[in-house]
């Protein structure tokens, strides 16, 4: 692998994002895996209600305080009533007030409703993460790719509206980390689908007018393998076409057709990656195997590229 794709990949805080279904979150167990064994401690940060780490790894269930779930591989969940209260100590400096003012029904109610605070406290969560030097690299898991957009958006928003106060502070140092492009990158996850390939488009064409955000790299997943070369190709068809479709075998035939299929489609959506994407690339073959099974195998991939 060329220093144009290691480098984003060594930035202390690293935001991945794509479409729903792409399998982000195993290609970035696969890289923290990777990082483990190169000697690093890698962090994932999962956001919203479920969690993936604990099932991926076959691991502890992933709560609010950093867990091993594989060797060397740490994960948290970012929830909401911790989160608040580690941004509400952080303001008043003292923990205990913290607990009971975010354990307050009606202020608490207040918090959960006012528009950009679950964004704020977990923008907060990720800064105090990555200003812990237990960690790195630290990886989070955004939700789907229009979550991510608003997650992105919410600084910027907010400082048009915030003047001098601690919610402002809160802001300012998540917008520093996010901006700054020796600690932050953002990869785009997807794999060689028609509808997945045009929102990865999209996407990518929204965040790189970005001036306020710096793109690492696109990890193209689950490229299907080439069941057959060219000339078997021919044979399948011309049996379909002709004695080979009343055969016992004729199932067989189609399945290595639809295969074959779904391999040229997977073919003109790299293609269509590689031409309006400019970003490092790296790509990964599908497996059919279970998902701990999966994770190693993309992350001896990451060993051989040489990213850590």
């Amino acid at each position: 692998m060329h220093a144009p794709i290691r480098e984003p990949l060594t930035r202390a805080v690293q935001f991945f994002t794509g479409k729903g279904g792409v399998g982000k979150s195993t290609v970035l167990g696969a890289l923290a895996t990777a990082a483990a064994r190169a000697g690093k401690r890698p962090l994932i940060v999962e956001l919203g209600i479920h969690t993936s780490s604990s099932q991926l790894f076959n691991g502890p269930i992933v709560g609010y305080e950093p867990a091993e779930v594989a060797p060397g591989v740490h994960a948290t969940r970012v929830q909401f009533e911790p989160a608040l209260v580690d941004y509400i100590t952080s303001r008043l400096k003292l923990r205990p007030l913290a607990t009971l003012v975010a354990q307050n029904n009606s202020l608490r109610r207040l918090f959960m409703a006012a528009p950009g605070v679950d964004e704020i406290v977990t923008l907060h969560r990720v800064a105090q993460l990555a200003a812990d030097e237990r960690w790195g690299p630290i990886l989070v898991d955004l939700e789907s790719t229009g979550h991510a957009l608003m997650f992105f958006d919410l600084p910027g928003v907010l400082e048009v509206f915030l003047s001098d106060g601690p919610l402002r502070q809160v802001v300012d140092s998540a917008t520093d980390l996010v901006r700054d492009e020796t600690r932050c990158a953002v990869h785009i996850v997807t794999v060689p689908e028609p509808l997945a390939v045009n929102e990865t488009i999209q996407l990518y064409e929204k965040l790189r007018k970005r001036e306020d955000l710096h793109l690492g790299c696109l990890f193209i997943n689950r490229i299907p393998r080439a069941w057959l070369d060219e000339e078997e190709q021919r044979l399948v068809k011309a049996e379909l076409e002709g004695a080979g479709a009343a055969q016992p075998w004729a199932p067989d035939l189609v399945l290595a057709e639809y295969l074959t299929r779904r391999r040229q489609t997977a073919d003109k959506c790299l293609h269509g990656l590689r031409r309006d994407i400019d970003l490092p690339t790296m790509a990964f073959d599908a497996h059919d195997e279970t998902s701990s099974a999966i994770i190693e195998a993309l992350s001896r991939a990451i060993d051989q590229a040489g990213v850590w």
